[in-house]
C-alpha cells in the first residue's frame, strides 16, 4: 500500500512539499564557521594587487582586481589564533603570518598554507612572540622575545636561530633591519649589530653593542634613505625618542609628542612613523608629507600602515580593521562582517538571534563588550557603551532575550546590575538605586544570573546581597518582588535555572550549594513559597566535587549539573521538594573501564540539542557531545582535532531551528553544524542542499519533522534506498544507498512519518550525479 501512493504523490510533492532554506545552505552539517572580530588588525602587508591583513585572530585579504575579501582563520586553514605580524615577501610570492606564541604559517601563491612550528615546539622557556619580520630575499629575519630566527621561506624551515645576549643570553627583540654590511636589532638592552657576511651570527660573540644609544629600550628600527633610525621607548608617556644616523652622528628625528608604536620604510623614498594616535609621512629627506590624525573624523589607531603601487594608504587599524586612504584623503573601511571582540563569555539564542556578551567576573573594566547576530550578519556596540546611571557598562556575564519580543534583551553585569535593550540600543539599568536589586553593602550591584519563566518574568539574582534578599523577579507587568534567603549575605550565585515547572534553581558555585525555590506564582504572598536546598556544607543530594559551574535541565526534565569533577543528573526534579531528591553519576565505558562521565573534567556548560543529546563543554578538555542518557560519546572536539579556538568553554547555546551549535571559547566564538534540530509539533518539511549538484561530497539534511520520525527515502519506483529515525527534527543522509553506494541521478522521495503513525509528510530531492 505504501508503495502505491509513491507515483499518486510525486505531483503533489514536486509542486508543494519542497521547501529550501538558501541560509541554511551556507554551513553544510559537519562544518565549522568563525565569527571571530575582523576589526582589531594588527598588521598590514601589500602585494601583487592584494592587501594582506591580519587580526588579533585572523587574516583576510582584499583583492584590488575584483574587491573581494577573503577570510582566513583557523576554521578554513590557518594553524592557530592570536596573530602578530603578516609580510608579503616579493622575492617568491609568499605570505608570512606570525602568532603570539611563536607559530608560523606560509601562504603560497597557490594559496597553500605550511605550517612552521618549530618556534612553538622548542624548548625555548618563557615568551616566544614573534615582534617583528624583516624579509631580504628569501629569508624573513622573526624579531621574537628570546632572539632571532632566520626564516628560509623558500624551504619553509628555519634557517638559523641568534642568541646575542651576554654569554648567549636570551634576548628580547623588537626589530631588525640592514644596511648594506650589518645587521641591526633593536632590544630591550639596547641596539645590536653584527657583520651579516659573518657565517656564524648565532654565536653571541661575533655581535656588539651599539654604545651611542646607549642600554635602554627601542622598540622598532630601520635603514632608510643610507640613515639608520632607531626609536626609543621610553619608560614614561609621550616620552619616545626617534634617533638617526647621519654622517655617523646620531641625532635626535624631531619631536614627536607621542608614544611611537613602530617605524616602517613603505618604498625607497616613504619612511612612516606610526604613533599612537596618529601616522606621519616623510619622504628621503626627511621632509613631512602628510600626518593622519583621523579618517575624516574617525579617530585613528594605527598598529602599522603599507602603501599600494596607487600611493594608497592601507592601514591596520585597532578598531576600524583595514582603512585605505587615498592620496587626496579619500577614505575607505574594509572590514569583514564579526563580532568586535573575540572575548565571548555569555550566550543567549532565540530564532535567529544569537546575543553574546564579552566580559567576566574579573578584569571587569576591560572586558564590556555587547554584540548581536541577527539573520547572518553582526551588529557591534561600542568599545566602550556607556551608562545611562553614569560611567561606562563593565563586568557584563549574562544575557536573556525575552520569550516573546526578541528586540527585548537584558544584560546582567557585575558592576552595573541589570540593563535593559530595545531594538539594539541600551535603555535603561536598573541598579540599587533604582530598584530593588541589592548592592554589595552600598557598592556595585552584582547581577550574575538571568532567567524567564512560562509566564514571561524576568528572574535576577544579585550577590553578596544586603538582608540576603538574593533573588528578584520583574514581573512581566514590570513591577519588581524580591525574596530572602538564609545565610546569602556573603555568598555569590553564578548560574540558575527556571525548570519546566517555574522551579528556580540557584546556583552558589564554590559552596557547592543549589538553592530550590517556587513561589507558586504569588509574588506577594510569601505563606505558600516552598524551598530546598541541596549541596552546601552537608552535602544533601550527595553533589559530587567540590563546585557546580553550570545547571541545564533536558527535554525529559531531568537536571544536569556541570561541577569539577564531572556531571551529575537528577532524575526527578519534580519532587524535590519532596526531600528525597539526590544527584546520580552517569557510568561509561572507556576502553573496558567503567568510569564516571566526564570524571576527571570540570564541566563548565551544558546544552542540550533537538535530539536531547548533551553537550558539555569542559574547562581544559575542549567539547564533547554525548547521548541522550549520556552513555555514549558521539563526538569529542578538542583544539587538536578540530577549528576549536580553545579547549576552555566558557558557554554553550545553540539555534535549534538549524542544529548549528555556538561555543564560546577563552579565544573566541565559533560555531558547528550538527545533525539535530528541535522537533516541530506538525511537519513542516524541506530539504537542504536540494538539488544536490555533482561536487556535493557532504551531508543532505531533511529537516522539519515530528520528534523520532521515522523516514524513508525511496526512487520514484518505489525502491527504498535509505532509512533512518530522526534526530529531533532532522534526519541525514550521505546520498548513498543501503549498500553505501552512491546514488544515480535522479528525482527521490522522503516519506517522513510519526511514531504513532499519524502525521506524515512527503517531499522531493534532486540528485545529480
Amino acid at each position: 500500500m505504501f508503495f502505491n501512493t509513491v507515483k499518486k504523490l510525486l505531483i503533489l510533492a514536486v509542486s508543494l512539499l519542497l521547501f529550501i532554506d538558501l541560509k541554511a545552505q551556507d554551513i553544510p552539517i559537519g562544518s565549522w564557521r568563525d565569527h571571530l572580530p575582523y576589526s582589531d588588525a594588527v598588521s598590514v602587508s601589500y602585494g601583487n594587487q592584494k592587501v594582506y591583513c591580519a587580526t588579533g585572530s585572523a587574516v583576510f585579504i582584499y583583492s584590488q582586481s575584483d574587491n573581494s575579501v577573503e577570510r582566513l582563520n583557523l576554521v578554513n586553514g590557518l594553524s592557530d589564533i592570536g596573530l602578530s605580524k603578516i609580510k608579503y615577501n616579493p622575492y617568491n610570492q609568499r605570505v608570512i603570518i606570525s602568532y603570539q606564541n611563536g607559530n608560523v604559517d606560509i601562504l603560497d601563491a597557490e594559496n597553500t598554507i605550511t605550517n612552521i612550528p618549530f618556534i612553538t615546539m622548542s624548548g625555548i622557556m618563557g615568551s616566544k612572540k614573534i615582534n617583528h619580520i624583516y624579509l631580504k630575499n628569501q629569508y624573513a629575519y622573526l624579531s621574537t622575545d628570546f632572539g632571532i630566527v632566520v626564516l628560509d621561506t623558500d624551504r619553509k624551515e628555519v634557517a638559523d636561530t641568534y642568541f646575542y645576549g651576554a654569554l648567549g643570553a636570551d634576548m628580547v627583540t623588537h626589530a631588525v633591519t640592514m644596511d648594506n654590511q650589518y645587521i641591526y636589532a633593536a632590544s630591550d638592552d639596547g641596539v645590536f649589530f653584527a657583520d651579516f657576511n659573518n657565517p656564524n651570527l648565532s654565536n653571541f660573540n661575533n655581535w656588539s653593542f651599539l654604545p651611542d644609544l646607549g642600554n635602554r629600550k627601542f622598540s622598532s628600527i630601520v635603514y632608510f634613505s643610507n640613515m639608520l633610525f632607531a626609536a626609543n621607548d621610553a619608560a614614561v608617556s609621550l616620552g619616545d625618542t626617534i634617533f638617526f644616523n647621519f654622517n655617523g652622528v646620531w641625532q635626535n628625528f624631531s619631536t614627536i609628542g607621542q608614544d611611537v608604536e613602530n617605524l616602517q620604510v613603505l618604498s625607497s623614498n616613504r619612511l612612516a612613523v606610526n604613533k599612537l594616535y596618529s601616522t606621519e609621512i616623510f619622504d628621503e629627506n626627511l621632509m613631512p608629507l602628510r600626518e593622519i590624525f583621523t579618517y575624516n573624523g574617525v579617530s585613528s589607531v594605527s598598529n602599522e600602515v603599507t602603501l599600494d603601487a596607487s600611493a594608497n594608504l592601507w592601514f591596520a587599524d585597532n578598531f576600524k580593521g583595514l582603512v585605505k586612504v587615498t592620496p587626496s584623503n579619500a577614505v575607505e573601511f574594509i572590514t569583514p562582517d564579526g563580532p568586535s571582540t573575540s572575548t565571548s563569555y555569555a550566550l543567549d539564542m532565540r530564532d535567529d538571534n544569537l546575543w553574546m556578551v564579552s566580559g567576566g567576573f574579573v578584569n571587569q573594566v576591560s572586558q564590556n563588550n555587547i554584540n548581536h547576530r541577527k539573520e547572518g550578519t553582526w551588529v557591534k556596540f561600542p568599545q566602550t557603551i556607556q551608562n545611562p546611571e553614569g560611567g561606562i557598562l563593565a563586568g557584563l556575564v549574562a544575557v536573556a532575550i525575552h520569550p516573546k519580543n526578541i528586540d527585548n534583551v537584558f544584560v546582567g553585569s557585575w558592576s552595573n546590575g541589570l540593563i535593559e535593550l530595545n531594538n539594539d540600543q541600551v535603555t535603561r539599568v536598573y541598579n540599587a538605586r533604582n530598584s530593588p536589586l541589592d548592592s554589595v553593602f552600598f557598592g556595585p550591584t552584582q547581577v550574575g544570573t538571568l532567567n524567564f519563566d512560562s509566564d514571561d518574568n524576568l528572574w535576577v539574582t544579585s550577590s553578596f546581597p544586603n538582608n540576603n534578599k538574593l533573588l528578584h523577579v520583574k514581573a512581566a507587568d514590570n513591577n519588581w518582588y524580591s525574596f530572602a534567603f538564609t545565610g546569602s549575605s556573603g555568598s555569590y550565585f553564578s548560574s540558575a535555572l527556571v525548570d519546566r515547572n517555574d522551579y528556580k534553581w540557584i546556583v552558589e558555585p564554590i559552596n557547592k550549594r543549589i538553592i530550590i525555590f517556587d513561589e507558586n506564582k504569588t509574588f506577594n504572598i510569601t505563606t505558600d513559597d516552598r524551598v530546598i536546598t541541596l549541596g552546601g556544607s552537608s552535602n544533601t543530594g550527595n553533589i559530587p566535587g567540590t563546585a557546580i559551574y553550570c545547571i541545564e535541565q533536558d527535554l525529559e526534565g531531568k537536571i544536569w549539573l556541570g561541577t569539577d569533577e564531572g556531571v551529575a543528573v537528577i532524575f526527578s526534579p519534580d519532587a524535590v521538594f519532596d526531600g528525597e531528591v539526590t544527584t546520580n553519576q552517569i557510568f561509561v565505558e572507556q576502553d573496558g573501564n567503567v568510569e564516571i562521565l566526564l570524571g576527571t573534567e570540570s564541566v563548565t556548560a551544558i546544552a542540550v540539542d533537538g535530539a536531547d543529546r548533551k553537550w558539555f563543554g569542559t574547562q581544559n578538555s575542549g567539547v564533547f557531545l554525548m547521548s541522550a542518557d549520556g552513555t555514549e560519546e558521539v563526538f569529542h572536539f578538542t583544539e587538536d582535532n578540530s577549528p576549536l579556538f580553545s579547549n576552555h568553554i566558557l558557554d554553550i547555546t545553540i539555534n535549534h531551528t538549524t542544529g548549528e551549535v555556538f561555543f564560546a571559547t577563552s579565544k573566541g566564538l565559533l560555531s558547528y553544524k550538527s545533525t539535530a534540530t528541535e522537533a516541530l509539533d506538525d511537519y513542516e518539511l524541506f530539504v537542504y542542499p536540494n538539488p544536490v549538484k555533482p561536487d556535493f561530497n557532504g551531508t543532505i539534511a531533511i529537516r522539519g519533522m515530528v520528534v523520532n520520525s521515522n523516514v524513508k527515502i525511496t526512487d520514484i519506483e518505489g525502491n527504498i534506498v535509505y532509512e533512518t529515525t530522526s534526530l529531533g527534527g532532522q534526519a541525514i543522509w550521505d546520498g548513498k544507498n543501503i549498500n553505501g553506494e552512491r546514488v544515480k541521478s535522479g528525482v527521490y522521495m522522503v516519506f517522513a512519518n510519526s511514531e504513532d503513525g499519524s502525521q506524515k509528510k512527503a517531499g522531493k530531492i534532486l540528485i545529480l550525479n
